[in-house]
């Protein structure tokens, strides 16, 4: 038998889904401050899994889909541990904001991750979950979305080195789109590569889709990209499946060159490849004019969309990828 998975204020058996939680400070009125964990600790070794949700807080898709991961989890089955984190930043979660707003100094934690012990409240949360992460992990999969304001289709950012684009690759089919970010940044999955380890952020779901079927589907999709991951490094039974190739480039921020009403043009398909001066939506004032068309720069595809209509000139309207290589070798 395996010696159980102790973190945080938990102690989880072998072949066991638990709960703990990871200490950091206390409320006004002594309550204690933490970061909820659900782990699913095999009864056989393996990789340790981390799936971290919410380090924005209006990207709920990263809780929903852990718990559709756990709900498919037999611990007798699973080689390795999964430990889930629904929401990473909790105050920012329980507003629906990307950002603690009670905290104005370190409103983005995935701008100054891991934190800082003595810092702002951000950075004291940052921190208190990096010191439980860094020594238990050995996959990190960080979930973001569109959030309030944009729409976010399947899209990873890996950390550039050979394990997380592994990690990219791993999560399955319809994640072909992979674009190389850096080591040692600000946000857990650059700080998981700089260790030597794998991290990457997907990208997928937005508010505009966290309604009935369609939250559904985002958080099963999800789930089942995570059931891959686990199936290719051997946590779980069953073969992993793989996209027959990968496009890797960069991203351009598409703003919109006047303010108004957003409309994204009716045709537009996301991650399909499309020629340089596509039509990817229109700017409207409040007369009803036209005042601006926003295109595609390069040939590419789009990934993200804005679904809040309202617009202010230089805010962004689309996220364009433009693919610099395809690649069949991320595989080992």
């Amino acid at each position: 038998m395996r010696n159980a998975f102790e973190i945080g204020n938990g102690r989880i058996e072998a072949g066991t889904i638990g709960r703990a939680a990871l200490p950091v400070g206390a409320e006004a009125d002594g309550r204690p401050k933490e970061i909820p964990l659900l782990i699913c600790h095999g009864e056989k070794d393996g990789p340790r899994l981390w799936i971290n949700g919410a380090t924005h807080g209006d990207e709920p898709e990263g809780a929903f889909s852990i718990f559709r991961l756990f709900d498919q989890l037999d611990p007798s089955e699973v080689c390795g541990t999964v430990i889930g984190v629904p929401a990473m930043n909790v105050p920012a979660f329980e507003a629906g904001k990307r950002g603690d707003p009670l905290d104005s100094f370190t409103y983005d934690m995935n701008r100054m991750y891991p934190g800082a012990a003595d810092g702002y409240p951000t950075e004291r949360a940052a921190w208190a979950h990096w010191l439980g992460m860094k020594d238990t992990c050995d996959l990190q999969i960080a979930v973001h979305s569109g959030g309030e304001h944009s729409y976010l289709a399947h899209m990873i950012f890996a950390a550039d080195n050979p394990q997380s684009l592994e990690l990219a690759a791993a999560m399955g089919e319809p994640w072909d789109l992979v674009f190389r970010s850096g080591v040692g940044g600000a946000n857990p999955a650059s700080k998981m590569a700089e260790l030597g380890k794998a991290g990457v952020t997907v990208e997928l779901g937005g508010n505009c889709r966290t309604l009935t079927s369609d939250f559904h589907e985002i958080a099963n999709d999800l789930a089942a990209g995570y059931l891959n991951v686990m199936r290719h490094y051997g946590m779980a039974p069953g073969d992993a499946t793989y996209a027959p190739e990968w496009r890797m480039g960069h991203q351009e921020a598409l703003l919109a060159p006047s303010s108004g009403m957003w409309v994204g043009d009716k045709d537009m398909a996301f991650e399909t490849a499309m020629p340089a001066g596509a039509p990817l939506g229109n700017v409207y004032d409040l007369y009803g004019t036209v005042t601006a068309e926003v295109v595609a720069p390069k040939e590419g595809v789009v990934f993200g969309l804005r679904s809040r209509p309202s617009v202010l000139e230089g805010e962004w309207c689309c996220f364009f990828g433009i693919i610099d290589e395809v690649r069949d070798d991320l595989i080992p």
